[in-house]
């Protein structure tokens, strides 16, 4: 992004409540001025093959996952294609991990397909079914997991205990359509921890481009009326480029913050020919090759309708040959998961289109979607006035050997606080996921809980992805 030396300056006035939230540098959320730093989009690294759909169940169209992580397992959802190429018969599949790296394909005998139950679906239809740990307090034991399939009438409600075992909540649809093209794709229902109210981003057309709305309820049955969101990148709800997917969810480590991870569409943009396209085997051949996509980042927050486009930079690549290039790969699936103590993956679909079909783990820190970034020769950010609860802070951060930060608080007018200015702090070198910070040799901030401050982080060679205090 653009480096200015202040940004939100028309917000200067207001004061930030984060408590003792944690908080990441994946949009202008905290800062109010920046001098020789930036924000930089961080690159998932390859992972390795998650699943490769090469199943009875699956096929060359296999699609629309969902990855979660229900405490020490792992389970993913896709859309399975039996019948061979014809894409308007489906089931939907279940796979299962205990790390999140090396799944199986369990024989459930759930469904039957081509007269054998033994296989991994489902559910008998699975044109873009959408899952969700529901962690509402209270929510019956026999409704734990909730999810999603577009119908006729709209999108059907489903409930499980177990994530495997699913069945209808009601014959109606709990959401009907009322936008151009609503629905067509994964529609992303979760609880919100932050709105204490369940929450739905579905595709619609808008401007000609894909894009999304957002609904809301408080029981999973009975919705608002959708409300258009709004892209940082063009500032109404027509996003510069088609967002085929949202994939929105709350991140893991701060549920208050809307990951959302779309499949970025360029209609009618080709780079394979007809013969390139027959060569790595797309289905349909040169009639394949006529668009290509890749992921991108977004964010929102609790409660917001508008989706900030800080990066227009691609977060997701196609990445090196021509497998890739072609329609509908790249797509990120639904869901980010901690993979280890320092890591998270994401999942990504590969080689759609094409027998080779599988899903990509990418991986990336804990927290490191987005950093704040200063180079060799120095750079710094002061926030804007916030107030926070907790006794000590800490921040996830990595230096090189040579570079280092050192955190100033100051009052809301910009001054050192006694006992926390600059030279107060020892300076920060190495690289933790969760590191305190001391000034004086303590790191006890209480006694400056619930006033009105600024943080100025002072950095060099150095990269910052999150801070909190607690």
């Amino acid at each position: 992004m653009t480096n200015p030396t202040t940004l939100n300056a028309e917000n200067e006035d207001a004061v930030l409540n984060i408590g003792s939230r944690r908080e990441l540098f994946v949009d202008t959320y905290l800062i109010d001025r920046l001098q020789g730093a930036r924000l930089v989009l961080q690159k998932p690294q390859p992972g390795g093959v998650a699943v490769k759909y090469d199943g009875p169940m699956d096929g060359v169209f296999s699609f629309f996952t969902t990855v979660l992580k229900d405490g020490g397992k792992y389970l993913m959802y896709y859309r399975g294609h039996p019948w061979g190429p014809d894409w308007t018969k489906s089931v939907t599949c279940y796979a299962e991990s205990d790390d999140g790296i090396h799944w199986r394909k369990p024989e459930l005998g759930i469904v039957e397909v081509n007269g054998s139950k033994k296989n991994n679906a489902i559910l008998p239809v699975g044109r873009a079914f959408t899952a969700f740990i529901d962690s509402r307090p209270g929510v019956p034991d026999g409704e734990r997991f909730k999810g999603n399939i577009e119908g006729k009438d709209g999108l059907k409600g489903y409930v499980s205990p177990d994530g495997v075992h699913w069945k209808l909540v009601q014959e109606k649809a709990i959401v009907t359509p009322s936008l151009p093209n609503h629905f067509d794709s994964q529609n992303v229902m979760f609880w919100s921890e932050a709105e204490e109210c369940y929450c739905l981003y579905a595709r619609y057309m808008e401007g000609g481009k894909r894009t999304t709305a957002r609904a809301t309820s408080k029981d999973f049955l009975n919705w608002s009326a959708p409300t258009k969101l709004v892209y940082g990148d063009t500032g109404n709800t027509t996003p510069s480029q088609h967002l085929y997917t949202n994939q929105t969810h709350p991140y893991i480590r701060a549920p208050h913050i809307y990951i959302s991870l779309p499949g970025r569409f360029q209609a009618g943009r080709r780079v394979l020919n007809a013969a390139q396209a027959e060569a790595v085997g797309v289905h349909g051949g040169g009639g394949k090759a006529g668009d290509i996509a890749d992921g991108v980042f977004l964010t929102s927050r609790a409660g917001s309708t508008r989706y900030d486009f800080t990066f227009r930079e691609s977060f997701v690549r196609p990445g090196i040959g021509d497998s890739n290039w072609t329609s509908r790969n790249n797509y990120p699936a639904l869901g980010v998961v901690q993979t280890g103590p320092n890591e998270m993956s994401m999942y990504v679909q590969r080689n759609y289109g094409q027998t080779s079909g599988y899903l990509e783990r990418l991986t990336l820190r804990l927290d490191g979607f987005v950093s704040l970034n200063a180079p060799y020769a120095r750079g710094e950010m002061i926030t804007k006035p916030l107030k926070f609860t907790g006794k000590e802070m800490e921040i996830n951060y990595s230096t090189s050997a040579a570079g280092g930060i050192r955190i100033e608080i100051q009052s809301a007018a910009g001054k050192p606080l006694p006992g926390f200015a600059l030279e107060d702090c020892k300076e920060i070198i190495g690289d933790h996921i969760e590191r305190v910070v001391a000034w004086k040799g303590t790191s006890d901030v209480s006694k400056l809980a619930g006033k009105t401050v600024r943080l100025r982080f002072v950095m060099k060679d150095a990269d910052l992805f999150a801070i909190k205090f607690q």
